[in-house]
This record gives C-alpha cells, sequence and structure tokens, in this order.
C-alpha cells in the first residue's frame, strides 16, 4: 500500500530477464507478480529485502508498506467430466485456469449461470432431468478453449530470451497498426466467444440469424415496468423468453400450447424494431430497444426466437413455424408423465448443431 505513483490498469512488462505484471489491487493496493526463475527458492524470494529489491524499479521500498508476499504455481487443468448424475464441478472444482486471461473467476460465473436454473427447474418440477446433461456438453468445450487462450498468453508475455521477445512482440506491434488488430489485443477479442456447439438447443440450416447456441447481446430496452431503459438481462429477468421481433408471437400459438409455455414459466414478448408501432402487443409484454447496435444480425420483422433464462438461443425462425418449434422446446423440457408414457420427442433432450 501507499505506493507514491500508482497505476489504474493492468500491465504486462515482458522483459526477458523477468517478466511482470504490475496491476490495481482493491482498497488502493497495487500488486506486482515475478516470474521465478530455475534455482530461486520460496524462502529466499520472500525476504523482505529480496522483495524491495524486485519494486525498486518501480518505487523508494521505504516509502511504501508491503502487506503480503507469497509464492505460487500456475496450473492448466480440466475435469474429465462436470457432471456425474447428481454431482456437478464449477469453477475451479471443474477447471483452473492460468492468469494471464483474466478469465478464472468468469469461467465459475459461467459455469454457475449455465447450471443454476437448469438445477432449479428440475428441483420445481419444471424440467426434465436429461436437461442436466448439457451442463457438461456446453460448459466444458468452451472452458478448455479459454484454458488454452490463457496458456498462449502466458507464452506472449514470458518470453524467456531477447530473441523470441523481439519476435513476439515486434510481431504484436506490427499487428497493433492496424484497427482490426488493435481490437484483438486491447478489446481481448483474441477470446473465444461463448458459442455452444452441443447442447439443449438445436439449429435450422436454412433459418440462422441469431444463430442458436449463442448468447442474445446486451442493449438497452425500455419496458412498461421500467421508466428508465434497462439492459436486456434486467428486462427479461430469469424467465424462459418467446421473443417476436415485429410481431406477437402469441398471436401464433395454440391456446393450449401457450398455457404449456406458461407453466414453464415462459414469457412472450414482442420486439418492437425501431420504435415500430403496428400491431403491437400488450403494452406489459413489450421490449422497446433503444440500442439495437448489440445485435450484430438483426433478425428480420415476422422473426421468432426461444431464449433460455441464461439468455442462449434456443431455437430460432419465422413466426408462421413459431407452433412447431415450440412444440420441439417442451418436448425436449417437460418433466415425464407420472404415467410413464413419454411425450413424443421427449427422449431428444440434447442437440447439435
Amino acid at each position: 500500500m501507499d505506493v507514491p505513483t500508482p497505476i489504474d490498469h493492468v500491465e504486462f512488462l515482458c522483459d526477458p530477464r523477468r517478466p511482470t505484471p504490475h496491476m490495481v489491487a482493491p482498497g488502493g493496493r497495487q500488486r506486482w507478480e515475478f516470474m521465478l526463475h530455475a534455482g530461486e527458492q520460496a524462502s529466499e524470494m520472500e525476504k523482505p529485502e529480496r522483495v524491495r529489491a524486485l519494486l525498486a524499479p518501480w518505487c523508494k521500498p521505504e516509502d511504501i508498506r508491503i502487506e503480503r508476499t507469497a509464492v505460487y504455481r500456475f496450473h492448466a487443468r480440466e475435469a474429465r467430466r462436470f457432471s456425474k448424475g447428481r454431482c456437478f464441478l464449477v469453477g475451479d472444482a471443474a477447471h483452473v485456469t492460468p492468469p494471464f486471461a483474466g478469465q478464472g473467476l468468469v469461467a465459475g460465473l459461467r459455469d454457475t449461470a449455465n447450471l443454476a436454473w437448469k438445477i432449479a427447474g428440475v428441483v420445481r418440477g419444471q424440467l426434465n432431468e436429461q436437461v442436466l446433461a448439457s451442463y457438461d456438453q456446453e460448459r466444458r468445450p468452451h472452458a478448455r478453449k479459454i484454458i488454452s487462450l490463457a496458456r498462449f498468453l502466458g507464452k506472449l508475455v514470458m518470453p524467456r530470451n531477447r530473441l523470441v521477445a523481439f519476435a513476439i512482440h515486434g510481431t504484436i506491434r506490427a499487428v497493433r497498426m492496424l484497427p482490426a488488430g488493435r481490437s484483438v489485443f486491447d478489446d481481448l477479442k483474441i477470446k473465444p466467444p461463448q458459442v455452444f456447439h452441443r447442447g439443449l438447443f438445436w439449429r435450422d440450416r436454412t433459418a440462422r440469424k441469431l444463430l442458436a447456441g449463442s448468447m442474445l447481446p446486451q442493449c438497452w430496452i425500455r419496458t412498461y415496468e421500467h421508466s428508465e431503459p434497462v439492459l436486456g438481462d434486467n428486462a427479461l429477468g430469469l424467465q424462459w423468453s418467446l421473443i417476436g421481433f415485429g410481431v406477437d408471437p402469441a398471436a401464433h400459438l395454440d391456446g393450449k400450447l401457450l398455457a404449456r409455455w406458461s407453466c414453464l414459466g415462459g414469457m412472450t414478448w414482442q420486439w418492437c424494431q425501431g420504435g415500430d408501432a403496428r400491431h403491437l402487443t400488450p403494452k406489459e409484454r413489450r421490449l422497446v430497444p433503444m440500442d439495437e447496435i448489440g445485435l450484430p444480425r438483426l433478425p428480420p420483422e415476422g422473426w421468432v426466437a426461444i431464449v433460455r433464462p441464461d439468455r442462449c438461443v434456443m431455437a430460432e425462425g419465422p413466426s408462421a413455424k413459431v407452433d412447431p418449434m415450440l412444440q420441439r422446446a417442451l418436448s425436449m423440457l417437460e418433466p415425464m408423465p407420472s404415467s410413464g408414457a413419454q411425450p413424443e420427442g421427449s427422449h431428444r433432450a440434447m442437440t447439435s448443431s
């Protein structure tokens, strides 16, 4: 603490002699990490005089207060399965990510966001247990990609000699001269998007506007309930959503099918594109986007999407096909009847692209 010239960002000093990440820490603190060389022991490196010598390039060691020092080894590990029976692994119990991508905690949050609503739905009797199998199918491949990214970034920021450092960072400097290249590193667009290839969704090759298996992008939305614009996650809540773009999906649904959707906790919404006020659904079921730039593939008018509670697009298609589309979704989600008879299609809980 009490660093005279603190920084407000994260920096990686890729000096091959001793690579050093330096970053902001909570409570006005600063954090440094130093790569240990072969033969350097924790007992020696943690001595106060050794720590102060390492910090000398940034500040006068006598002017700061060192609260904690520790030597640690990072790992890149992944469980063979994230679930077995009624046992589920999330966060560090499922995967351990090197620190270079800053995605360790975020990956654990993605795990819980994917799993929590599925368990809740099964416990409430709204979803069948086969839905839980999609957790491993969806999260493990993406966690593996994040681990691979972190290992790759670690090689970039921890060069072992000057020649390697010159080659790597010269290439990065050249790439960053282009706007697209800068966004890859500055905005971390090198990070793999959370797009599922197998799981609780399906894709129609003839109908791809939002891309089922990907997340519905965020944008600012005005609703009847909120007087001020709110983010899409807050507007849609934790329910299932059937969204019609420029159309009321409920108007195209069989009454019994709509009742089954409501029993699942599903909502129906009309996305009023461009402030379109034609053929509006009741005001409590309107979504008026204030910033549609969040949708890179804006669906055409008359398009319908089924969106899961975790904001993953389960299915999409034209409003004329919303009835069979919702029928298929319900057959994948609804619990088996107590009599033992299976509704048609109920065994097809998981699909792939």
